[in-house]
């Protein structure tokens, strides 16, 4: 319990100090005008285009799931949608635990390999960012605003863009390798385990075994192109998002300014607040203003429209979509506190 309150406490201590990093030196009624004098078709445009990643998205998670067993598109699409509503509403990410969870108990497949289920995701969405921040450093648009700090700014972002591509790479051909050498390889984990307690051993091969199915589809050529080009449409998607909302501000800027948005935007969900709020706003803010020379007020309201399109619709969805699952919110809520102190 009193590790559950720090890690609340940390989460919402950090989602207050970059909030008020974001809306530092903000002109409020210019906020206001702004986001008043949006174009209110072009921000349903965007919402829809963002529900309809979330629909790609749960299409990808159940092919990623495959070699565990069938599942049901209905329940991949509940719970796609629930646990993005409690990564919305709930601290420290617990919405990343919640999704799998929920999916493992309705289909009754094994946890350990829906929990891998959403590594395997992480690996494809980080691979899908790098691929497009990347297009944007090799194939830049016109950025006649750049100063000298916006400048070394772009070329540290490019560094760290090539510095992940390979930790990437590594790290894919990491995963590979343990499939190949598999039994070798949890003989290994679970040895220390018999030592402590013989009968434990089983069930722990039994879960590293399980984990690694999620992770199967890295192995198979043929669902590992099809995932990768799902991963890349879904992004893709999501970089228009970006295009709907900046033109309805009237910010005609081209789709690959897009790519750095969003790149920006994920590593601003990086921070583990509810729902990224505040590292998302600050993150996404910095690149508009620093690369695109976008003003302040206007990047501000940019910002909390880009979060709301991204976050609300789905969480309200997610939120109706609960007792579809059969549960109720304090359910969810501690399924996911349980898995996190696990």
């Amino acid at each position: 319990m009193a590790k559950k309150a720090i890690r609340i406490g940390v989460s919402l201590a950090l989602m207050v100090v970059l909030l008020a990093v974001f809306l530092w030196n903000v002109d409020f009624q210019e906020v206001g005008r702004s986001l008043a004098g949006a174009d209110f078709q072009m921000l349903i445009a965007a919402s829809l285009v963002a529900l309809s990643s979330y629909w790609l998205r749960a299409l990808r998670w159940q092919f990623i799931l495959r070699p565990v067993g069938h599942v049901r598109l209905s329940s991949v699409l509940l719970t796609t949608a629930v646990g993005y509503a409690a990564l919305s509403l709930l601290p420290a990410r617990m919405g990343d635990l919640i999704r799998p969870l929920l999916l493992a108990r309705r289909e009754k497949i094994p946890a350990s390999a829906s929990l891998a289920s959403i590594l395997t995701e992480r690996v494809f969405d980080l691979w899908s960012v790098v691929f497009f921040f990347l297009v944007f450093v090799i194939w830049p648009p016109l950025m006649s605003n750049l100063d000298e700090e916006a400048q070394h700014s772009l070329e540290v972002l490019s560094l760290s863009g090539y510095v992940v591509g390979a930790g990437l790479l590594i790290g894919t051909c990491i995963l590979l390798g343990l499939f190949r050498y598999q039994e070798r390889f949890v003989e290994l984990l679970t040895r220390p385990i018999s030592w402590i307690k013989a009968s434990w051993r089983q069930p722990t091969t039994n879960f590293f075994n399980h984990f690694l199915d999620g992770l199967r589809v890295l192995q198979r050529p043929r669902d590992l192109l099809i995932t990768t080009a799902a991963s890349l449409l879904m992004w893709y998607v999501i970089c228009w998002q970006v295009r709907f909302t900046l033109l309805a501000f009237d910010v005609d800027l081209p789709l690959r300014a897009a790519y750095l948005i969003v790149t920006m935007a994920v590593i601003g969900l990086a921070v583990p607040t509810p729902g990224g709020v505040g590292g998302f706003h600050k993150a996404t803010q910095v690149g508009m203003t620093l690369f695109f020379g976008i003003g302040l007020n206007e990047a501000t309201g940019i910002a909390i429209a880009y979060h709301a399109i991204c976050f609300v619709p789905i969480t309200i969805i997610g939120l109706l979509c609960v007792p579809l699952l059969g549960v109720n919110l304090r359910e969810v809520n501690s399924v996911g506190s349980e898995a996190a102190e696990e």
